[in-house]
């Protein structure tokens, strides 16, 4: 019997911490992906077809000001929609991404029979003020075939914008547990006598993602005669825009021979989560964005390790009770959190048990395929 074939479009954002979820699907599905020509990851278990798009083009002042505007959504993909002729169903992206334009473009000629997307957004009204933004959601509205809304609260932004709730199904990302797994003898390790302790960050070096924070709490870490004979580091892997500032900051605050910086690729990530002991994602929000979901918090539950992170955007309803939460931009209960970590083998074991356990049981991408194939079958 042939396979229904699958098109999954995500353009510059394709990339394998999503992909992930929908490798267990290639023995039901004939799968291809559509990235740009610049897309983070093109390597997966089914083939990729890359294509040209503005978000390709070099970084320039005022990128994506200039692009969106021209555009109306930046993510356009040339030759997308003669590319999908023949497919069941094309699974895109967000309300507004210009390519999920064209994958209805290509059901409205025919050329495609369903048209699923992913959204993400949980801002409401959020990414309306360019012309042709409002115009490019209400289409997406009446004419989607249906919609997995990767959290609760992004299934209630998309209520409060007008979409059938109807054709809304609530699905998570997940992470390969096989691949990201604890260390060997994970929890002797926490219950050694050992006293260094590796405290991770993973993700862009942004500040709404709260990497100043987790300065200001390794200062007063590092300085609380309670903690003096531990010997802490604290690793950032990742690149952003405030690299520089940290680096300033570090040096002002006379921590910098306890912080680490580095960029590993996305097969080494494991590895990485294996040398720690605790992990921050420490996210905030401003205006226009706060955390959707934050796919090193799957990663990190999945190897085990005691999390610090925080009350924002989707973050609750991704680590459950397997974490500890704090408020947004709060330094100090940032610290205090930390210093319990450290201090109490005991907990940190029991939050590394939690953390293990909601990835097995919630975020697996055996799990979260099922109940994707589940919606390609309704449809």
């Amino acid at each position: 019997m042939k396979k229904p074939k699958l098109a999954l479009v995500r353009g510059k954002f394709l990339n394998a911490y999503e992909m992930q979820i929908f490798e267990p699907l290639v023995d039901a599905y004939d799968i291809t992906a559509f990235g740009s020509w610049t897309s983070y990851h093109n390597t997966f278990a089914f083939p990729v077809v890359q294509l040209p798009s503005p978000m390709d083009l070099p970084d320039f002042p005022y990128k994506m000001q200039v692009l969106n505007r021209l555009y109306t959504d930046a993510h356009y993909m040339y030759g997308l929609e003669e590319k999908l002729r023949g497919f069941a169903i094309v699974h895109a992206a967000e309300t507004y991404y210009h390519y999920t334009q064209q994958a209805l473009n290509a059901k409205k000629k025919g050329y495609v029979k369903k048209v699923v997307a992913t959204v993400l957004e949980n801002i409401p009204f959020n990414n309306e003020g360019i012309d042709g933004r409002k115009e490019f959601k209400e289409r997406f509205r009446k004419e989607i075939d249906h919609i997995i809304a990767l959290t609760e609260g992004t299934k209630s932004t998309l209520l409060l914008e007008g979409a059938d709730e109807k054709k809304i199904t609530v699905i998570g990302h997940g992470i390969n547990t096989q691949r990201f797994t604890p260390a060997k003898d994970w929890l002797q390790k926490i219950n050694s006598k050992k006293k260094n302790i590796i405290i991770l960050f993973s993700g862009r070096l942004e500040v709404y993602k709260g990497v100043f924070e987790i300065l200001y709490a390794a200062k007063l870490l590092i300085a609380d005669k309670d903690l003096q004979n531990y010997q802490m580091q604290f690793v950032f892997v990742g690149d952003g825009s405030q690299m520089q500032a940290m680096l300033h900051r570090e040096k002002s605050l006379g921590i910098e021979k306890h912080i680490t910086h580095t960029q590993v690729s996305y097969d080494q990530m494991p590895e990485e989560y294996k040398k720690a002991d605790i992990f921050v994602a420490p996210s905030k929000a401003d205006r226009y964005w706060q955390e959707q979901y934050c796919t090193a918090l799957l990663e990190a539950q999945a190897a085990g390790l005691p999390i610090v992170t925080t009350i924002s955007g989707g973050i609750p309803e991704n680590v459950g009770d397997s974490a500890v939460l704090v408020g947004p931009g709060d330094f100090y209960a940032l610290y205090l959190s930390l210093k319990a970590f450290i201090q109490n083998k005991g907990l940190r074991e029991i939050y590394a048990k939690k953390a293990r356990a909601r990835a097995e049981k919630v975020h697996d991408v055996e799990i979260i395929s099922e109940k994707l194939a589940a919606v390609y079958k309704s449809l």
